[in-house]
């Protein structure tokens, strides 16, 4: 099966229902799930998993019983199990959250029914700014997790050598200028807001003309 590139906004242009999730990309037992943002959701938790909150473009107010943060385009952050929370914007956002496609407690119990008010907090992270810090290329530096998926940011100059996706599929978001993938299952070429995942055994050898940032979503 061929790979396939998504536009993510794109797609968003799709959504007429603000919170309305769909389904853009599986990593293995977990997805990247896309949808807009426009009003402000109910207070609500999980008990049984984490998620990733990544906005694409626009602003989205993170509010938790752990204090309140400002995700921005490029900016992430996990809200863990059983924090109270609720999110949404004054204008239309576009964002992706990453989570698991099936509950934790139906693998292996791991299920969190309360936390300690203010016991911890939610951090932002920028990927842009953490790629400024980066000074060897195509190799990933690790920015956050989310359950056992580890979320990285690479900086792609020229062609790497072939990488082979041993341990899972792994998704590539690209953040900054273009690159193109080639595999064994055909080459795609991605730009900023676009992405792909490339299957568990599968090579790819990656070519960027300039210097390419790249979000990179793999199990850990």
């Amino acid at each position: 099966m061929p790979i396939v590139k998504i536009n993510v906004l794109e797609e968003a242009k799709n959504l007429t229902q603000p919170f309305l999730v769909v389904d853009l990309a599986e990593i293995d037992d977990f997805a990247a799930r896309l949808f807009v943002s426009e009003g402000m959701v109910a207070w609500h938790k999980h008990i049984d998993q984490e998620q990733l909150f990544l906005v694409i473009d626009g602003e989205l107010a993170l509010e938790s019983e752990w204090g309140n943060t400002m995700l921005r385009s490029g900016e992430m952050a996990v809200v863990p199990k059983a924090v109270t929370h609720r999110c949404g914007s004054a204008a239309r956002t576009t964002a992706l959250v990453f989570e698991r496609r099936f509950f934790s407690n139906r693998q292996n119990g791991q299920r969190r029914l309360f936390v300690l008010k203010g016991a911890g907090e939610i951090k932002p992270v920028s990927i842009g700014a953490t790629a400024l810090s980066l000074k060897e290329p195509a190799v990933a530096h690790k920015l956050t997790t989310v359950d056992d998926l580890a979320l990285s940011v690479i900086r792609y100059e020229g062609e790497t050598e072939e990488h082979l996706c041993s341990q899972g599929s792994e998704l590539f978001l690209v953040q900054q200028d273009r690159l193109t993938l080639g595999t064994e299952l055909g080459t795609v070429t991605l730009g900023r807001g676009e992405m792909t995942v490339i299957p568990q055994a599968a090579s790819c050898r990656i070519q960027a003309p300039e210097s390419a940032v790249v979000l990179l979503a793999s199990k850990e």
